[in-house]
This record gives structure tokens, sequence and C-alpha cells, in this order.
């Protein structure tokens, strides 16, 4: 009889424990009605004593995800098609007693496709398993994808060809069995949107930290196997901010660096990508979504980057303000390259960066001068003469672009310049009228015979007429502001 009442006694307070347990248990989802790839996220509230849970979901009567036991309680997930989504969590107590919950979510329409500079893709929320790249999915091999594009959309670029799945099809001849070959994913974009690279992985702390103050991008392998982006530098700190498609892989696989995140001003190291405001996990890959972060710079300049220079020309046309290409630079015009096609428009009308009307400068001394780095390192010379443009102008010194190189020079060297207004002048340079043959002509430092000859110009050669002194006319072609005498031009 004993015996009999302490087995009632075990079955009730067992009965008792599930119910409690039970009862404690809330699962709640945002939105409840969702579209086709946005994010619904959902919280298990448990009672005392959960220590995991196993979700499944349905939609209708198919399982979409058949679950693993799972730590978190705080989850997302992005549904894939229409209909009405069920989601059930099993949890799991200390105790040995499960609980169930559910709750659905409608899901109608699709979910606008969203773009801009401040766009991150999550590689890991299971919307990519079934985006193909090359013989794999962007799912398990797209990290350069995504990388790319987040650095196109940081330059202001926008659209269908941009949006990873598009990329990936455009270039899945980068794709290797070990993943995306990198340097000719970069490479290979920039012949299509202008961006400025280079085949070398840049490894030096003052020139990425230069180059990521000045806007520069760099796509870089942030552990063995994973490519994310550097976007930015604090300088005073060291850190450089971070955008990273996949955050899971880089925490699970950085050696000697460490993760942080800025809170109220404060670089706090993180363990987990949980731990990063705006993290997302997602139940069906077990994996959390993309990040922004740092890192700091040390280890970045370890890890070497391939250089994404923004475009620094930009033309107001018909659709905009959009990104161009320098052909050829003048104060009257300029030859630029826009959506694939030559064009010719009057200096004016562009901008560097997101200035307004464009600066320039040009040469004034006799011997060619030096293009510097931050730290006053010479980095490369510009001839005599030379017309560059201004990107800033700072004190004592400009911040120019020189053959596709960036640096400063010392205002004393040069004479800043607007843009040419008004109606453009042009002459070609001819001998004694004839303006074809291979006749060449002296070009002069200044307006006289005895200045120095700094360049031969054959005839035929089409020039900007900017002044007229001493019988000489001061003449822009071939990126050289100079003087040639007014008797081997002819003007049109």
């Amino acid at each position: 009889m004993r015996k009999s009442w302490m087995g009632v006694f075990l079955a009730l307070w067992m009965l008792g424990l599930a119910w409690g347990a039970g009862a404690e248990v809330r699962m709640t989802a945002s939105p409840l009605t969702a579209a086709v790839g946005g994010i619904v996220d959902v919280t298990v509230e448990a009672g005392e004593g959960a220590t995991s849970v196993t979700y499944t979901l349905k939609n209708g009567n198919d399982v979409v995800f058949a679950g693993k036991e799972d730590l978190h309680f705080v989850v997302s997930f992005r549904p894939r098609q229409e209909g009405i989504y069920t989601l059930e969590a099993e949890v799991h107590y200390a105790e040995g007693v499960d609980d169930l919950a559910s709750v659905q979510v409608s899901v109608v329409g699709a979910a606008e496709e969203t773009q801009g500079p401040d766009i991150i893709y999550s590689q890991k929320d299971g919307w990519w398993k079934d985006k193909a790249y090359s013989k794999s999915e962007l799912d398990n091999a797209g990290c350069a994808i995504f990388t790319l594009s987040h650095a196109l959309q940081r330059m202001g670029w926008t659209g269908e060809d941009i949006a990873p799945e598009n990329l990936a099809e455009t270039y899945r001849k980068c794709y290797t069995k070990n993943g995306t070959a990198n340097a000719r994913l970069v490479y290979n974009a920039s012949q299509v949107y202008g961006y400025t690279t280079n085949n070398n992985l840049l490894k030096d702390k003052t020139t990425l930290r230069e180059g990521l103050k000045n806007g520069d991008l760099y796509s870089f392998g942030i552990v063995i196997g994973h490519i994310a982006l550097m976007a930015g530098v604090d300088e005073s700190a060291g850190k450089v901010h971070i955008v990273d498609s996949a955050p899971s892989a880089t925490f699970e696989r950085i050696k000697k660096g460490k993760i942080y995140y800025l809170q109220d001003g404060e670089y706090i190291e993180a363990q987990d990508p949980g731990e990063i405001p705006g993290s997302r996990y997602y139940f069906e890959t077990q994996f959390y979504g993309g990040l922004e972060y740092y890192l700091d710079l040390d280890y970045c300049a370890r890890r070497g980057g391939r250089l994404i220079r923004p475009t620094w020309v930009y033309y107001q046309g018909a659709e905009g303000k959009i990104g161009a290409t320098m052909v050829t630079l003048s104060s009257g015009e300029s030859e630029i390259t826009v959506n694939k096609k030559n064009q010719v428009v009057p200096t004016r009308e562009l901008s560097w960066g997101d200035n307004g009307t464009p600066r320039l400068a040009v040469v004034n001394q006799k011997k060619a001068i030096r293009l510097l780095n931050a730290a006053g390192k010479r980095i490369a010379t510009i001839p005599s003469c030379s017309v560059i443009p201004v990107l800033r102008e700072e004190e004592g010194q400009a911040y120019v672009m020189y053959n596709g190189q960036r640096g400063y020079v010392n205002n004393e060297d040069v004479e800043l310049l607007d843009p040419l207004a008004g109606e453009i002048a042009y002459g070609v340079i001819s001998v004694k009228g004839n303006t074809s043959g291979r006749a060449t002509v002296k070009l002069r430092y200044g307006p006289s015979e005895k200045e120095r000859v700094v360049d031969n110009w054959k005839t035929g050669t089409k020039v900007t007429l900017i002044r007229k002194e001493n019988d000489f006319w001061q003449v822009e072609a071939k990126g050289l502001r100079l003087w040639v005498q007014e008797n081997y031009v002819t003007v049109e």
C-alpha cells in the first residue's frame, strides 16, 4: 500500500511539473503577417530550468525544417514561399520534462528588395541555400560575392546587377573548388564598375589607414576561407570598420585577433556574435546573420586587403549624379567614360566625390614635384605644368589625384584653378597653317623663347586656348598647361 501511494504521488508530481513548465512557455513572432524573403523574429519565453529548444518549421503540412537541438531562445527565419507557416518549439528542461509551444505566421507577397550604402547581407540566413554560384551555392561559397556587393553599394551603385545572386551569375567563372579567386573577381568587376584596384595584396599599415581614411574599401581574407570588407577606420583608436556577411565563421576561425563593437563611444571586445548590437541568429542554419563590427588595424594589415577605390569623378547627367572614369582632364572640357561610353563634357559639370564645383591645380615649378603620403614620404613625382584634380584643400597642402594615386602636394608647388566658365576656345597646333603631317612644335614653360622646352607636340594636336601673352598662347592638352608661339596655333 505504501509503494502504491508513493507511485501515485510521483505521477502527480511529474504531471504538475509538466503542467507548470508548460504554463510558463510563451512563443511570439513578429511580424505575424510577413512577406516572402522578409525576416520573422521569434522569441521563446520558457520556464526556469530550460536548457535548450528544438525548432520545427512547417508550411501547411510540408516540413520546411526538421529541427536540431539549439541553445538559442531568440531566433529568426526568412520564409521562401507563400503560405501559413507554423513554427513549433520543443523546450527541454534540466529535469528532463519537455514543453511544446507554437506560433503561426501568414506569408503573402514578396519583400521589397533593399539596397543602399548601409545594407548588410546575411549569407547564412537560409535564403541563399538555393541561389546558385557556379557549382555551389551562395550559402556555402558566396562570401566574396557578398563582399563585392557590399562594396559596390557603398560606392553608390544600385540596381539588379549588383544584387548577390546576379553578381554570382555574372562572375561564376571566378569560382574555384577552393572558393572564389578573389583577386580575379575584384579585378574583373573593376572593368565594369570603374573603381581602381591592383593585383597587390596591400599589407602596409600606413597605406591601409590612409586609404580607408580617404574612402578606399578593401576586400580581404578576414580568416582562412572567408572574405569580408574593410569599410572605414577610426585612426585615433586604430580600429577598422568591418562588414561581414557570415560573422560566425570569423568568430570560429580568428587567431591572434580581437573583435569589438562600439557602445557609448567605447570599444568592447565581443566573444560571440550575439553580443554585438543588431545581431540575429537563424535557427535553420544555426548561424548568425551579417554584422558590422571592428578589428584592430594591425590584424587587418597582417591579413592584407585588395583595393577597391571608388571613382572620384561624378557627372550630373539626365538620370542624376552618376560615377564616371576620367580619360583626359582639362580645365575646359574633359573626356570621361559613363556607362561604358566615352563622352566629352565641360569640366565644370563634373564633381570630385561629394564636392560641388571641381577644383584643379597646375604644377607651377620648372621641375617635377613630389606627391606625398600622409607621413610625408614620396610616392610619385608629378611633371612640371601638369593639370591635376584637387580632391580637397588643407592647410599648406592640397590632396590630389595623379596617375591613379592620391596624395598631398605643397601649396607653393601648384597654382589652384577653377574650371573654365563660359564658351571655351580651341585651336590646333600647326606649322605655316598646316595641321597635318609629322612636324612637331616646341611647348615651353613660359611665354618666351628663352623659357625651357617642356614637350613637343605634333601638328594636328587639338588644344584648349587659355590666354595670350607676348605673342604666345597658353594652351592645354595631354594633361599639361604650356605656352606656344601664336604662329604655331590655328584658332578654330
